[in-house]
């Protein structure tokens, strides 16, 4: 499924269960749907899975607890990211074969079929009808406002900042970064399309909010300041001038960043990154 489709399929099952308001009720989807969800004690890395039960004809995703989770938000997206493999016709014909497997940690996944579940949890919990509200006429959200969606939607600030990533009409980049080193990007339409879609470098560049925020103490907050495509793009011929946004993630040694576009005008030669 392209990813129109997937928005559309998260839209419709949004609306089929009246979930006009975040947070968008997770167990009342599953209910209905007579899927059963499994929480327990599945160890540290175990994320989610999703089987068919032949012997009982239902579905029932395994899930870690949610009420004593250090991160309820990122358990929410694991249920999702199930529930993703459930909604999308596809990953649902192969699940009543009787295959199964344990989801990879979000956003980390590298084949398509956990991609389009990623992409259908963060719709499903970020609903497009919210988002849409919230951008308005505005056109964009900064970082701040993107960590209140994501405690309003009850979903990981990860997961809101790249539903926003792929939402937004702007040019506009999110990076996850660990100890100074880029585990994975998104970029939205608009920043494809003027030739930013990679970023080529693999470090977080010396002496930017992204580096600050990283040796920020827990808590610290939100870091920004002024920065420029030279510093986090490979070589190029397109520049431009950008805002970067970065807070340390809870209590782990993540950062994520935002890069916006400052006073954007397609003025410059585009190039193919691809």
């Amino acid at each position: 499924m392209n990813d129109c489709d997937i928005e559309r399929l998260a839209d419709d099952v949004v609306a089929a269960y009246g979930q006009s308001t975040p947070p968008v009720d997770l167990r009342n989807i599953a209910g209905e749907e007579g899927i059963e969800l499994a929480e327990g004690d599945y160890g540290e890395d175990f994320h989610g899975r999703i089987e068919y039960l032949s012997e009982v004809e239902a579905f029932a995703i395994y899930h870690p607890r949610l009420e004593c989770a250090r991160y309820p938000g990122r358990v929410r997206f694991s249920i999702a990211h199930e529930l993703g493999h459930y909604f999308i016709p596809a990953h649902r014909e192969v699940l009543l074969t009787g295959a199964c497997h344990n989801s990879d940690d979000c956003f980390l996944g590298g084949s398509s079929v956990e991609k389009e579940a990623d992409k259908f949890a963060s719709a499903l919990l970020v609903p497009s009808v919210e988002l849409r509200r919230l951008v308005g006429a505005r056109k964009f959200l900064t970082l701040a406002q993107i960590l209140e969606l994501a405690d309003r939607c009850q979903a990981s600030a990860q997961a809101t900042a790249f539903r926003y990533t792929r939402f937004t009409e702007e040019p506009h980049i999110a990076i996850v970064s660990q100890n100074g080193r880029i585990l994975y990007h998104f970029a939205s339409e608009e920043a494809e399309a003027i030739g930013f879609r990679w970023l080529g470098n693999r470090n977080v560049p010396m002496s930017c909010a992204t580096r600050r925020a990283g040796m920020a103490p827990v808590g610290g907050g939100i870091v920004e300041g002024a920065s420029g495509s030279e510093n986090w793009f490979s070589s190029r011929r397109a520049s431009a001038e950008l805002w970067e946004e970065a807070i340390r993630l809870g209590t782990t040694d993540l950062v994520l960043t935002l890069l916006s576009w400052q006073d954007y005008e397609p003025n410059y030669e585009q190039e193919d990154d691809n």
